[in-house]
């Protein structure tokens, strides 16, 4: 799996989405990495590994949007694995619904997304809602898909005051969706998924899978 990484890491750092996007899809279809493992092993470090300083270097964020744009191209052409790997896990698709987003005023998605594909594998009914989702959208969105888990990924430590906020609107407005958060806003506050207000702390999205299994007995 080294050599996978290494070889991804040197086509993102090069701008080269074609042979990124190569260097993962070959390496699903040879069996040399497991989608999931691609996802947290392989794409989440080289984006969190990058270095932008953004004082000095006025392209930093030019530059970090492209390696985004071409992380989430890798992440659609996986789905078509994301889905086989549901099927080999015996877990097909049934109808626990489960609404993955993002609260308001963060943009960093993929983290999301990546959650949202996982919860598919555990064979939810996973709806991908994005960054940024406007709060009193999503309560009325809530009440029609009744889910039965709403996965709120924070990237930003500023951004858990939204979340506060958001979760404590969500349960006001009742229903019995649990609320579960994760992100590397957790990272360095572990237990603050107790002081915003959530139900499910998930450190390792691998646990999504056991959650699954859960939800089953």
């Amino acid at each position: 799996m080294n050599d996978i990484k290494s070889n991804f890491i040197s086509a993102l750092d090069s701008q080269d989405k074609e042979r990124a996007v190569m260097v993962c899809i070959e390496s699903l279809e040879s069996g040399n990495v497991e989608v999931i493992d691609l996802y947290l092993d392989i794409l989440a470090p080289a984006l969190r590994s990058w270095d932008c300083d953004y004082v000095s270097d006025r392209l930093c964020i030019w530059n970090e949007h492209i390696r985004s744009s071409i992380v989430r191209t890798v992440m659609e052409c996986c789905f078509p694995y994301i889905v086989k790997k549901r099927r080999d896990n015996g877990s097909e698709k049934n109808d626990r619904t489960v609404a993955v987003l993002c609260p308001p005023e963060e943009y960093h998605e993929i983290g999301a997304r990546m959650i949202s594909d996982i919860f598919t594998i555990a064979g939810y009914n996973s709806i991908f809602v994005g960054a940024n989702t406007p709060l009193d959208t999503f309560l009325e969105a809530a009440k029609k898909l009744s889910p039965m888990y709403v996965a709120i990924s924070v990237s930003n430590y500023y951004n858990l005051i939204n979340t506060r906020r958001m979760i404590s609107r969500i349960k006001e407005a009742g229903g019995k969706s649990r609320v579960v958060v994760g992100g590397n806003a957790f990272e360095k506050n572990p237990d603050y998924w107790k002081e915003v207000g959530a139900d499910i702390f998930l450190k390792d999205p691998r646990e999504i899978l056991a959650l699954g299994k859960g939800d089953v007995k």
